[in-house]
């Protein structure tokens, strides 16, 4: 993914870049989003049937953080997902799963090993959920858009990234240098899964690396 000059609007509360539709014979279009993170025009699609328009996934994501320490010559980048989809009552009532995939290939998370908490305590290694419609750090509520009520899923939780150095100091080199990047990106592409994959929702927001 080709990370442009929006991307470095790193403090913009709302850091939504895209929203628009991945299959080749749908139309992408950039989307103006609001300081509340609701699309200013309810994702009236380009395109789309109206059996697509009903399972359409709108995507709200406020500034992404990765908090960043050293340990030993270890650097830990702890990244916290947070983001909300909107879509219609009966697409997500006709609906078996809703996807989510992260991109960090336009980021240093790229390529880097990981662990997710898990129950009781326990952490995973490499592998993550993407159904927001069976993720315990999922919330459901209703969300009123431009008159009409809405579904809400809000994703909360934790990534946490290392990288071992040769030394303390290489890793706090490291450090810095995220410290000072203004470019890392990652893209969401979100969809509804009901008896085919339906067209996917893609976002793109900054990465903010803070200490």
């Amino acid at each position: 993914m080709k990370v442009t000059p929006i991307t470095q609007r790193l403090l913009v509360p709302v850091l939504v870049v895209f929203l628009g539709f991945s299959s080749c014979k749908k139309d992408i279009r950039d989307v103006e989003w609001n300081n509340t993170g609701v699309s200013n025009n309810n994702g009236t699609s380009v395109g789309l049937t109206e059996d697509e328009k009903l399972r359409q996934i709108n995507i709200s994501i406020p500034a992404q953080i990765v908090k960043t320490a050293v340990d030993g010559s270890t650097l830990k980048l702890v990244y916290t997902e947070d983001l909300s989809a909107l879509l219609d009552p009966k697409g997500y009532d006709l609906s078996y799963s809703i996807r989510l995939n992260e991109d960090f290939s336009a980021s240093a998370l790229n390529g880097l090993q990981y662990t997710t908490p898990g129950p009781n305590g326990t952490y995973t290694t490499g592998w993550h959920g993407n159904d927001l419609k069976v993720l315990s750090e999922v919330t459901k509520t209703d969300a009123v858009v431009n008159g009409k009520t809405m579904v809400k899923l809000h994703l909360l939780r934790t990534f946490t990234f290392t990288k071992q150095f040769a030394s303390a100091q290489e890793a706090v080199n490291q450090q810095n240098t995220l410290l000072n990047t203004k470019t890392d990106a990652v893209k969401f592409t979100s969809y509804v899964v009901f008896g085919k994959d339906y067209p996917a929702s893609t976002a793109t927001a900054a990465l903010v690396y803070t200490k």
